[in-house]
């Protein structure tokens, strides 16, 4: 049960070691169980929820039943690459959904056909990821084509490089992608999955705006796209796009609040569609710091400050929204007092330790 949550403020130093990335071991997951090898999918204490949906759906797909019953919780990459990878394999599943995910797009699949298979570019990229690895298991050819702008291209390029160390082979056209069908994965049982640049970017807001922490483990020439924030970081007092690493706009905003200059974040459609409607949600975050900012329909536009925020003395609403509780964690580390949330256990979606990492950090005086 939710409990209200008081986060000291202050600057902070010391280090942290980020979890795994779950975009990175949500595809690993899947190479592994298309590849036949179950290993990984044994849950750990520490893994995120969303990793705890992959693994428990994939352990159901592999039940000898046309009709597994497959609980996804509030895991947005966990259902959109289950539902084109079980109808490949004819199954039916009943799908479970928690919190906002049955509001978010989908398509669905009551059954899988080889040949051309057309796509909006701009929704989600989870709906590539799902065919890239569902197509090459059928007995024909078959070509994905975007009929918008692929955004997020980056966690495309993740699930390429996956599906490479897997055996399979993809071809990039000018419009999307051709799959040969009647492929053989090999699972990568020999690629460990790295650190997670997005649970990293909450610290690295903290630095931004002061702190000195280190961050352990992270893979510098990751295809992660929440890799970019140090060099978004650097267009602050112009425009920043976000449409290829909408995760990290929260922690984003938060950073560009608290120094001056004012800044204008794009790309921010898709945002309203996550576990909370996050422009929304961030601008009642900036709200309570007191931040002057002004919100369009793509444009999210901040006048940062050079002084620590002085938050209003009211609980911060997370939405139930695992940025959100962290990005406040940001602003309390530039704030002149404590700040105070509704929900911190919303955290164990994708970074189960945070609060525990950030506890132990020593404030700066």
């Amino acid at each position: 049960m939710a409990e209200l949550f008081r986060i000291t403020a202050g600057k902070r130093r010391g280090e942290i070691t980020p979890p795994v990335s779950k975009s990175h071991l949500h595809r690993l997951l899947f190479a592994d169980f298309l590849g036949g090898d179950y290993t990984r999918l044994q849950v750990n204490a520490d893994d995120p929820e969303d990793i705890r949906a992959t693994k428990r759906c994939l352990l159901a797909l592999r039940e000898d039943t046309e009709t597994p019953i497959l609980d996804c919780g509030e895991s947005g990459s966990t259902l959109r690459f289950l539902k084109p990878i079980a109808a490949a394999l004819k199954k039916r599943p009943q799908y479970v959904t928690k919190g906002r995910l049955a509001e978010r797009p989908g398509i669905n699949y009551p059954e899988l056909k080889c040949g051309l298979h057309e796509l909006p570019g701009n929704v989600s990229s989870q709906f590539a990821t799902g065919l890239l690895f569902a197509l090459p298991i059928l007995k024909g050819d078959s070509e994905i084509r975007f009929t918008t702008p692929l955004e997020s291209r980056g966690y495309v390029d993740m699930t390429l490089q996956v599906l490479r160390q897997s055996s399979i082979a993809i071809t990039e056209t000018p419009s999307g992608f051709l799959v040969p069908g009647n492929q053989t994965y090999t699972a990568p049982v020999n690629v460990e999955p790295e650190r997670d640049w997005s649970g990293a970017s909450f610290f690295l807001a903290m630095n931004y705006l002061g702190s000195e922490i280190k961050i352990n483990g992270l893979n510098v020439d990751s295809l992660q796209p929440d890799r970019a924030l140090p060099e978004l970081l650097k267009k602050q007092g112009g425009t920043i796009d976000v449409s290829q690493c909408p995760d990290i706009f929260p922690p984003l905003a938060v950073a560009l609040a608290g120094k001056p200059g004012t800044t204008t974040i794009t790309g921010i459609r898709r945002l309203r569609l996550k576990e909370s409607d996050r422009v929304r949600s961030t601008s009642d975050l900036l709200k309570n710091l007191n931040v002057k900012h002004e919100v369009a329909e793509d444009a999210f536009t901040i006048q940062g400050q050079g002084t620590p925020f002085s938050p209003n003395q009211t609980t911060i609403k997370t939405y139930g929204d695992h940025r959100l509780a962290m990005s406040a964690a940001v602003a309390a580390a530039n704030s002149q007092s404590p700040i105070t949330i509704d929900d911190a256990s919303c955290c164990a979606k994708s970074y189960p330790f945070f609060f525990e990492e950030f506890l132990a950090l020593h404030l700066i005086y």
